[in-house]
């Protein structure tokens, strides 16, 4: 949109539009019928047009002040046989000019609410990822509670002392807790990542050992499945910038799914290696049951959930995906998956090195 710097004179900008249509009617005058500027009378009225404080009142002066400029062109460089013609051309040039001109205006208009309704949007959207913050933020100390004496009384030494009835009242109470303290922290982290306060903080460090450490985490939850977690790499040791809190959810999420959707006694497969474009490729590779091909576009956007059910009866709320992409997106890096329906699935990110 046009905006003339900081001038908002509709009368200084009329002004001009005429001096720049008297002008190229001079030229079109002094040339003739060698050099065309038939089209350069549109110039005026496009910057008429797309002017921030335009108004059809000011399109339709402008408009007729160039028909008659280019009428009186006509009438003193062409020989007609009578005045009708000149005057019915200059009267199909004013109609030329303010089709042109309203349908500019009424673009600039629809744009114009399009960005208002964008505004709009982006504050109901803030207020939608505060309120869940706060909610959610809420909501995790009570429940991290109730997690924490359901498992307090299933210890050992307690547990000697309830009937089976207790006990199992207590294992669905520690498990449905567990469950709903995920779920709190996940949207934790969608209201932080959407409302834009992920910041992040790199450092140089050892991405292999980060990675072992973090498989050797997820092996206590693979044992329960009994599957294997292995880690695949020619590198010892792989230092560049990183954020390890960050990506630390990032494999947590993409492990967890793999362990969740693999059937027991399978085998899980990290592969780290460095491409042709020197990025650091992760490679979390499964042997579940795989994604159908028509459903995988849709993995990465919030509470999205496939056929593909976890095999264990875990609890998937289509969250952890969409939050590794938003990460991996604000380490400028790429994030896809390769999936199969009934071999398994590959999903991997690359990172600068």
């Amino acid at each position: 949109m046009v905006h003339f710097g900081k001038l908002e004179n509709k009368f200084v900008i009329t002004l001009f539009s005429f001096a720049l249509l008297s002008f190229i009617g001079f030229l079109d005058y002094k040339t003739g019928s060698e050099v065309s500027f038939l089209l350069a009378y549109l110039i005026p009225i496009f910057l008429i047009s797309f002017y921030n404080r335009s108004e059809k009142t000011l399109l339709t002066i402008n408009a007729l002040f160039a028909a008659i400029i280019w009428f009186v062109v006509d009438s003193n460089s062409i020989d007609y046989s009578n005045l009708f013609n000149p005057i019915w051309n200059a009267f199909v040039r004013l109609s030329i000019f303010l089709i042109i001109g309203l349908l500019i205006l009424n673009i600039k208009e629809k744009y114009k609410n399009v960005l208002k309704l964008n505004d709009e949007l982006q504050k109901l959207n803030d207020e939608k990822n505060k309120f869940i913050g706060v909610a959610a933020h809420d909501l995790r100390n009570p429940i991290g509670a109730i997690y924490s004496f359901a498992d307090l009384l299933l210890v050992d030494n307690n547990i000697s002392k309830l009937d089976s009835k207790a006990i199992k009242m207590l294992s669905y109470i520690k498990e449905l807790s567990h469950d709903s303290l995920e779920l709190v922290t996940n949207l934790l982290d969608v209201s932080k990542i959407e409302s834009g306060r992920i910041e992040l903080s790199p450092k140089f460090q050892n991405y292999i050992e980060f990675s072992t450490k973090l498989m050797y985490f997820n092996l206590l939850i693979a044992k329960r499945k009994d599957i294997s977690i292995k880690l695949e790499t020619t590198y010892e040791e792989l230092y560049f910038n990183f954020d390890e809190n960050y990506l630390s959810e990032v494999f947590n999420n993409l492990l967890t799914n793999a362990i969740k959707f693999s059937h027991q006694k399978s085998n899980i497969l990290i592969r780290i290696s460095i491409t042709e474009k020197n990025m650091v490729k992760t490679e979390i590779i499964d042997e579940g049951q795989g994604i159908p091909v028509e459903e995988q576009a849709k993995l990465f956007n919030y509470f999205q959930k496939t056929s593909t059910q976890p095999t264990g009866g875990e609890k998937s709320y289509g969250l952890g995906l969409a939050i590794v992409k938003k990460i991996i997106n604000e380490h400028k890096g790429s994030l896809g998956v390769v999936s199969e329906v009934g071999k398994g699935s590959n999903f991997y990110f690359e990172l600068a090195k």
